[in-house]
């Protein structure tokens, strides 16, 4: 067993259990474009029920760090690494609700919003604002607490929870990176978003089951205890 990889208790690694549940995964969407291509569209869709249970398992992953954070408060630890990755997921989350598109009621641009926003527009205006001023505070948030982030990734990275965390963030990125070649690799006749969609599923999969498998003593990983009130 690899070091940091816990068995659940079924006897299940954490690595096994998150193979298992990517061959489900998979093996529900091959099905879906095996059996019925026609429904394989609306299922990968934008809206579509893959996106929708991608927005569930991020909202679930924001909650469980939400918890952790805390729990590792009322122990009197710092849980910065937590507070930034519930609000990471919750922003996930919107995003794929495409929560800006339907306040301002059109997909958004980035020519086309700064032209918005150049046009003294408020809505535009307005989310521009928010953005920018959670961006700042996330910045700051972080630099301030950058040597328990340090020390939380290390601790994080020995264990299974945390390297399934860092593989789900990491294939996030890499989707987005990589989303215009992934949607024209996808075969003819098939939903181009197929394969975009399949690893943000894969990615939101493997994130909630880190925070799900991680255990729930406070202080775990890596934590720094916060000194007490009035103390040097």
């Amino acid at each position: 067993m690899l070091p940091g990889n816990r068995r659940s208790g079924g006897g299940m690694s954490d690595y096994a259990l998150a193979a298992a549940l990517t061959v489900v995964a998979m093996a529900g969407v091959a099905a879906v474009v095996i059996v019925d291509l026609g429904l394989a569209g609306p299922l990968m869709s934008e809206d579509g029920p893959v996106e929708w249970l991608q927005v569930v398992l991020f909202a679930g992953a924001a909650l469980i760090a939400a918890r952790f954070a805390t729990l590792e408060w009322a122990a009197r630890r710092s849980g910065a690494a937590d507070v930034l990755l519930a609000g990471g997921f919750a922003f996930l989350a919107i995003g794929e609700m495409e929560l800006p598109r339907l306040i301002l009621g059109k997909s958004v641009r980035i020519a086309r919003l700064a032209r918005d926003v150049a046009a003294g527009l408020p809505r535009e205006s307005m989310l521009v604002l928010v953005v920018a001023g959670l961006a700042v505070t996330v910045g700051v948030y972080t630099l301030r607490h950058r040597a328990d982030l340090v020390a939380w990734g290390r601790a994080a990275l020995r264990t299974s929870w945390g390297r399934l965390l860092l593989l789900g963030t990491s294939i996030l990125v890499l989707t987005a990176v990589f989303e215009r070649s992934l949607n024209r690799m996808v075969g003819a006749g098939l939903p181009r978003p197929l394969l975009e969609e399949s690893f943000e599923l894969l990615a939101a999969l493997y994130c909630f089951l880190a925070l799900v498998l991680r255990p729930r003593e406070p202080g775990t990983p890596g934590r720094r205890a916060r000194p007490p009130r009035g103390s040097a």
